[in-house]
């Protein structure tokens, strides 16, 4: 069993428990989906949060490993393994801490009522969470007003891009609308995992994913935000329910879970310990939404009847970026028709023989890219039939999005004690590592880079002089290797 294997990579696993009915959540009467459902974790009752704060009628946002929302005029901030919610700074201390997992925050009860002001009651015999709230302003039905302005969320169930105008189909709890998008909506694409946005197009929009689709008072769609969560690695165990990535990460999928290998449509218990798979998740409800997953089998040269390939070369030398052109060149049987495929990701590039034997094909790295070491498969079929596949000797790593910046010290905002705090910023990243010597940092106006520690994962400087009181201003800039670049600008105060 995979949880027995679990048990042996990390400890981090447990057998599972005997099934019990799922808890539910009930809302000012209004019963919630029981997808994400509560969970009792040692006897404490963990709720998820997003779900829970929109059927309230508050707003919620993720950033990387912390969540936001309002509560009148007030903030609130709650983050990943802490105890300590903040409102408008201030600590409020809850009973268990928040968790983040699979992209879905949770929270003990106490958030809801010490935090948000609401009554909540758990009938741990009926197995219900009621919770009371004079805050609710949207009745679950997925739609809220800020000023001349209406949100709508949900889970995407549909994209229609030939309609005229296109639409965007959102489920939320048993409520579906379609939503035609007018010409100039800003499309934006938010991994939750990285807390990185990059422009995107409506194509670029799964079913599956979760949106906030912004209406502004005449109808128009002024942004589309689609968010979800990812995730890469080697598959290290499987089993006929879940299998274990790399990292440590347990993937669990549901009936509607899409599985594709090598680009075509796969069963879960098609995957094998070595392929690479990539993740995607409903950040509102946790669920796997895809599994892609690729397995290279191809060698670098071959031969099949009349068709053999005896090479296939790329001119990336190094991971390349959005805008980038890749130049794929294969030798092998002249006169036939030859395509190449990046990955499971792109497929059936042409190549058009240039002299005979030799096959080239291009193809322009797209914003929405996201390769790691990916690998690139030439194939070449001749008129009689015969058909040969063949791998490059260098796979291809590539990203159209900048680096994330997930965390700062001292932190935007902060007042601090200290006349010399150390100052220091992590990052996150998908395809592409950040380039330590790409790290700039200036504070206060003075470039502080030579003395900075500076890594793919963090740059830290600790001050060699000391700063007067008032503000102290922090630019960073950063990019990973293929060129992507971040910058942000951030103030504290010495008090």
């Amino acid at each position: 069993m995979l949880a027995v294997v679990l048990l042996t990579l990390g400890g981090a696993a447990h057998e599972k428990a005997p099934s019990q009915p799922a808890i539910s959540i009930v809302i000012n009467g209004l019963t919630l989906p029981l997808e994400p459902r509560p969970l009792l974790d040692n006897g404490i009752l963990l709720v998820p949060v997003r779900r829970t704060v929109l059927a309230l009628g508050l707003d919620f946002t993720a950033q990387g490993s912390q969540m936001i929302t309002h509560v009148g005029s007030k903030t609130v901030i709650l983050r990943d393994r802490s105890r300590v919610a903040l409102v408008d700074g201030r600590p409020v201390l809850l009973d268990a801490p928040a968790e983040l997992r699979h992209w879905v925050f949770y929270a003990p009860l106490r958030f809801f009522t010490e935090v948000l002001g609401a009554e909540a009651i758990f009938d741990r015999r009926a197995r219900v969470v009621s919770i009371v709230s004079q805050l609710v302003g949207r009745s679950g039905l997925g739609d809220f007003t800020i000023g001349d302005r209406t949100i709508k969320v949900g889970t995407v169930t549909a994209v229609d891009v030939d309609s005229d105008p296109p639409t965007v189909t959102l489920a939320f709890n048993d409520r579906v609308r379609t939503i035609a998008i007018t010409p100039n909506a800003i499309i934006t694409m938010r991994d939750v995992g990285v807390d990185v946005d990059v422009p995107g197009e409506l194509t670029d929009i799964r079913p599956g994913d979760y949106a906030e689709i912004e209406v502004l008072k005449n109808g128009d769609v002024a942004s589309v935000v689609d968010e979800y969560g990812s995730r890469y690695g080697e598959i290290v165990v499987t089993d006929p329910d879940e299998l274990l990535l790399e990292d440590g990460h347990v993937i669990v999928p549901d009936r509607d879970t899409e599985v594709s290998l090598n680009g075509k449509a796969a069963e879960f218990s098609d995957l094998q310990p070595g392929d690479y798979a990539t993740i995607r998740y409903n950040v509102e409800t946790g669920e796997v939404r895809e599994i892609v997953a690729e397995r290279t089998e191809a060698q670098t040269s071959a031969q099949s009847g009349t068709a053999s390939i005896s090479d296939v070369e790329t001119d990336a030398t190094q991971p390349l970026r959005a805008g980038d052109t890749l130049t794929v060149t294969m030798h092998g049987t002249p006169g036939g028709a030859a395509t190449f495929d990046i990955g499971s990701y792109v497929q059936s590039i042409a190549m058009a023989e240039h002299s005979p034997g030799t096959y080239v094909g291009t193809y322009q790295i797209e914003r929405s890219a996201n390769f790691v070491d990916t690998p690139i498969l030439g194939h070449l079929q001749m008129p009689d039939g015969n058909s040969v596949v063949a791998r490059a000797p260098q796979s291809l790593s590539a990203s159209g999005r900048a680096p994330g910046i997930a965390s700062v010290g001292p932190a935007d905002g902060a007042r601090v004690d200290l006349d010399a705090p150390a100052v220091y910023a992590t990052f996150v990243t998908e395809a592409v590592p950040v380039n330590p010597s790409s790290i700039y940092l200036n504070v206060d106006g003075h470039d502080v880079t030579p003395e900075c520690l500076r890594t793919a994962q963090f740059v830290q400087y600790l001050s060699q002089r000391t700063y007067p009181r008032g503000a102290v201003h922090v630019t960073l800039r950063v990019s990973d290797e293929a060129g992507n670049t971040t910058q942000k600008t951030w103030t504290f105060y010495i008090q």
